[in-house]
Protein backbone atom coordinates (compact mmCIF):
# COMPACT_ATOMS: atom_id res chain seq x y z
CA UNK A 1 0.00 0.00 0.00
CA UNK A 2 1.65 3.22 -1.07
CA UNK A 3 0.40 7.23 -0.55
CA UNK A 4 1.28 8.81 -3.95
CA UNK A 5 -1.41 11.26 -3.21
CA UNK A 6 -3.48 13.60 -5.79
CA UNK A 7 -0.07 15.21 -6.97
CA UNK A 8 0.81 11.98 -8.56
CA UNK A 9 -2.35 12.71 -10.42
CA UNK A 10 -2.71 16.66 -11.11
CA UNK A 11 1.20 18.29 -10.75
CA UNK A 12 1.07 21.28 -8.00
CA UNK A 13 2.57 24.41 -9.43
CA UNK A 14 6.18 25.24 -6.82
CA UNK A 15 5.76 21.50 -5.62
CA UNK A 16 7.18 20.46 -8.96
CA UNK A 17 9.74 17.98 -7.27
CA UNK A 18 7.00 16.43 -4.90
CA UNK A 19 4.62 16.05 -7.85
CA UNK A 20 6.81 14.50 -9.98
CA UNK A 21 8.34 12.23 -6.98
CA UNK A 22 4.41 10.85 -6.41
CA UNK A 23 3.98 10.57 -10.18
CA UNK A 24 6.90 8.08 -10.23
CA UNK A 25 5.65 6.24 -7.43
CA UNK A 26 2.45 6.03 -8.85
CA UNK A 27 3.88 4.34 -11.93
CA UNK A 28 6.43 1.74 -10.20
CA UNK A 29 3.18 0.85 -8.29
CA UNK A 30 1.46 -0.01 -11.73
CA UNK A 31 4.01 -1.67 -13.39
CA UNK A 32 5.10 -3.74 -9.86
CA UNK A 33 1.26 -4.50 -9.83
CA UNK A 34 1.25 -6.01 -12.94
CA UNK A 35 4.32 -8.21 -12.64
CA UNK A 36 3.66 -9.33 -8.88
CA UNK A 37 -0.36 -10.26 -9.95
CA UNK A 38 0.45 -13.87 -10.33
CA UNK A 39 2.18 -14.22 -6.97
CA UNK A 40 -0.36 -13.65 -5.36
CA UNK A 41 1.10 -9.98 -4.23
CA UNK A 42 -1.45 -7.11 -4.61
CA UNK A 43 -0.21 -3.33 -4.49
CA UNK A 44 -2.83 -0.41 -3.67
CA UNK A 45 -2.07 2.82 -4.37
CA UNK A 46 -4.27 5.62 -2.27
CA UNK A 47 -4.35 9.19 -3.94
CA UNK A 48 -5.83 11.02 -1.53
CA UNK A 49 -5.98 14.91 -1.45
CA UNK A 50 -4.46 16.91 0.84
CA UNK A 51 -4.93 15.68 4.59
CA UNK A 52 -5.25 17.64 7.74
CA UNK A 53 -2.24 15.66 9.81
CA UNK A 54 -0.31 19.75 9.83
CA UNK A 55 2.53 18.15 7.92
CA UNK A 56 2.07 21.42 5.16
CA UNK A 57 2.39 23.97 7.79
CA UNK A 58 6.34 22.74 8.83
CA UNK A 59 7.89 23.57 5.13
CA UNK A 60 11.33 23.01 4.73
CA UNK A 61 11.84 26.06 3.62
CA UNK A 62 10.19 29.37 2.74
CA UNK A 63 6.94 29.62 4.03
CA UNK A 64 3.85 26.97 3.96
CA UNK A 65 1.33 27.17 1.21
CA UNK A 66 -2.31 27.98 1.54
CA UNK A 67 -4.47 24.83 1.13
CA UNK A 68 -8.12 24.63 1.86
CA UNK A 69 -9.14 22.72 4.25
CA UNK A 70 -7.82 18.81 3.82
CA UNK A 71 -9.70 15.56 4.73
CA UNK A 72 -9.58 14.08 8.00
CA UNK A 73 -7.03 11.29 8.93
CA UNK A 74 -9.35 9.33 9.75
CA UNK A 75 -11.93 9.09 6.75
CA UNK A 76 -8.48 8.48 4.52
CA UNK A 77 -7.18 5.78 6.90
CA UNK A 78 -11.26 4.38 6.86
CA UNK A 79 -11.41 4.61 3.57
CA UNK A 80 -7.91 2.97 2.35
CA UNK A 81 -8.75 0.22 5.64
CA UNK A 82 -12.14 -0.69 3.57
CA UNK A 83 -10.08 -0.96 -0.06
CA UNK A 84 -8.18 -3.63 0.89
CA UNK A 85 -11.21 -5.53 2.92
CA UNK A 86 -12.77 -5.15 -0.44
CA UNK A 87 -9.94 -5.88 -2.51
CA UNK A 88 -10.09 -2.97 -4.44
CA UNK A 89 -7.28 -2.30 -7.10
CA UNK A 90 -6.72 1.41 -7.22
CA UNK A 91 -7.91 4.54 -4.63
CA UNK A 92 -7.64 7.64 -7.17
CA UNK A 93 -8.44 11.10 -5.65
CA UNK A 94 -11.92 10.75 -6.14
CA UNK A 95 -12.39 7.85 -3.88
CA UNK A 96 -12.03 10.38 -0.95
CA UNK A 97 -15.14 11.80 -1.35
CA UNK A 98 -17.68 12.63 1.39
CA UNK A 99 -21.29 13.36 0.11
CA UNK A 100 -22.01 16.53 1.62
CA UNK A 101 -24.53 16.37 5.00
CA UNK A 102 -22.96 12.63 5.20
CA UNK A 103 -21.71 12.26 8.93
CA UNK A 104 -17.36 11.97 8.78
CA UNK A 105 -16.33 8.80 9.35
CA UNK A 106 -14.69 10.27 12.72
CA UNK A 107 -17.90 11.48 13.92
CA UNK A 108 -16.81 14.98 13.72
CA UNK A 109 -19.65 16.48 11.53
CA UNK A 110 -20.45 16.42 7.86
CA UNK A 111 -18.80 15.89 5.05
CA UNK A 112 -17.83 19.12 2.72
Amino acid sequence: MTLSGVVSESPTANLAAYSASKAALAAFDKAAGRELRRTGIRILDARPGHTETGLSVHPIAGEAPRLPAGHSPALVARRIVDAILADEPDLPSTAFTVPAGSPSPDGTGSGA
